[in-house]
């Protein structure tokens, strides 16, 4: 049933998206680097603003550092500050900056650095990074170079913070490289910032005139480029692009799958009737068969399940937040919901069936048959949300960037979803307040275990985030950012 719902569905995107394409080409150039990443919805690429898209966000961090950066493997490097300090309780960074300019050629100075972060910080208060931010007490300068950022409360992930591409600094529509906007005529062309010093020139002479192309499309536009030999690299891809690259037959060799930590799963909207009671919302967790889900995407073969919020490697020794259910097998499982169900409609009537939203792309189409199918088996009803049948829950597929279990625990708060749990939310305020990092890290813990019972978000698996590269691309790794930065394609360094 769901095999039979793939290929009319996918060819008509893959060969209009080649139509398109084989007419249009951009030539033999080895000095150019192509690079398209995936996008679902607006295409148009804009560095400025607070909701970036994946492809602005790249744009971002090319042409307006922030104090640090990622590299390619995802690490946190030095970008316009040169080295830093945190103090011994964690409550203060203190920051020296290089020699740097500006790309209208004025001197980056701690004073400046200092207000932009300020009005930058306070703009992301509306943004992905809303409450992340939240933790930043105070920015000051204290030389013409050093720039201090005092915490709330200590923050072991600070760094990953500040790395985001959000954080990119600019100065009057100015940025501080490390690359350079140099065209918008034919998707966005960008080179290195500064003037290669000496030894630069001379040892790789034949590199200072490499320069990178952004483009940004649909994910049928962006493989088909791929398979034409139209772009080098092709980034930002999600689960329910996978099919694509199936049908399109893209060596499997050439598909990079980041090592990603996250959220993907159905987080509840609204919960009226049978799914308003947190041990009904148990029985979609219990009826979902992650591997059979998991495996009906040939694409990726690691693709890992999760039963539990905040990941196996942030656990605190001695909580348990895995479900009660987990060390049931699935058809115990099955029974066990096909009871519950049969006893509440004896009791109570119908149930009104689950409605959820999902992407319009047919690896969601994929991902909801199986559900549906499984949800079936115990007696329950799946449907799509729609203009007259509002959802109940929304699949969540996002990548953390940074490693802390708050930044999980935040998304289920009562400021972020209307189905919530207020001791939780008494739990994790507790948790954001607390210096000793032990303290922090248990309390987080106990969140969990309420949240976990409580089923407002109910987790499937890790996020997939897939690139298409061919082996040996320079400047390119997986990493568990999932982010992939352009200056590293032509060996330009971050700082």
């Amino acid at each position: 049933m769901i095999s039979a719902v793939r290929p009319a569905s996918l060819f008509g995107p893959l060969t209009i998206a080649l139509a398109l394409l084989t007419s249009c080409s951009f030539g033999e150039d080895e000095n150019q680097i192509r690079v398209t990443v995936v996008e679902d919805g607006e295409s148009r690429i804009n560095p400025v603003g607070t909701r970036l898209n994946y492809a602005s966000a790249t744009m971002r961090a090319a042409i307006a550092k922030g104090l640090v950066g990622l590299d390619e493997r995802g690490r946190v490097v030095p970008a316009l500050a040169a080295r830093w300090i945190v103090t011994d309780d964690g409550l203060s960074y203190i920051f020296r900056l290089y020699e740097a300019k500006w790309d209208d050629g004025r001197q980056v100075t701690a004073e400046r650095v200092a207000r932009l972060l300020r009005e930058r910080f306070a703009e992301l208060g509306r943004s992905r990074l809303a409450n992340d931010v939240e933790i930043i007490d105070e920015v000051v300068s204290m030389t013409g170079r050093v720039v201090e950022i005092r915490l709330k409360s200590p923050h072991p992930n600070f760094l990953q913070l500040l790395a985001q591409p959000e954080m990119g600094l600019f100065r009057a529509g100015h940025g501080a490289g490390p690359m350079r906007l140099l065209s918008e005529a034919n998707g966005i062309m960008l080179n290195r910032f500064d003037e290669p010093s000496q030894d630069e020139t001379e040892e790789n002479e034949e590199e200072q005139d490499r320069w990178v192309s952004l483009h940004s499309e649909s994910a049928a536009k962006a493989i088909s480029r791929f398979t034409l030999g139209q772009a080098n690299l092709v980034i930002g891809g999600k689960f329910h692009h996978l099919p694509l690259l199936d049908e399109a037959g893209v060596d499997s060799g050439n598909i990079q799958l980041d090592p990603v930590a996250g959220m993907f799963g159905f987080l509840f909207t609204r919960a009226d009737g049978f799914w308003a009671v947190p041990e009904n919302r148990e029985i979609l967790a219990m009826a979902i068969n992650r591997p059979a889900l998991l495996t009906s995407f040939p694409s990726v073969t690691a693709w890992q399940a999760r039963q539990k919020i905040i990941p196996e490697a942030l656990d605190v020794e001695g909580i348990n937040a895995r479900p009660d259910w987990a060390a049931m097998t699935m058809n115990a499982r099955i029974d066990f919901a096909r009871n519950h169900v049969t006893n509440w409609k004896a009791s109570e009537g119908n149930i009104k069936a689950l409605a959820v939203t999902l992407p319009d792309a047919v690896g969601a189409d994929i991902l909801f048959l199986r559900v549906r199918s499984d949800l079936r088996r115990v007696g329950l009803e799946l449907v799509k949300a729609s203009a007259d049948n509002p959802a109940n829950a929304i699949l969540i597929d996002e990548i953390t960037p940074y490693n802390s279990p708050q930044w999980f625990l935040s998304r289920l708060t009562c400021a972020q979803t209307p189905i919530c749990l207020n001791d939780a939310d008494t739990k994790i305020a507790e948790a954001d307040a607390a210096t000793n990092l032990e303290i922090k890290a248990r309390l987080y813990a106990e969140a969990e275990e309420m949240l976990v019972q409580h089923y407002n978000y109910i987790p499937i698996a890790v996020p997939i985030r897939w690139s298409i590269a061919r082996p040996g691309q320079r400047g390119f790794a997986v990493n568990p950012r999932g982010w992939h930065p352009l200056n590293p394609l032509i060996g330009i360094p971050i700082s």
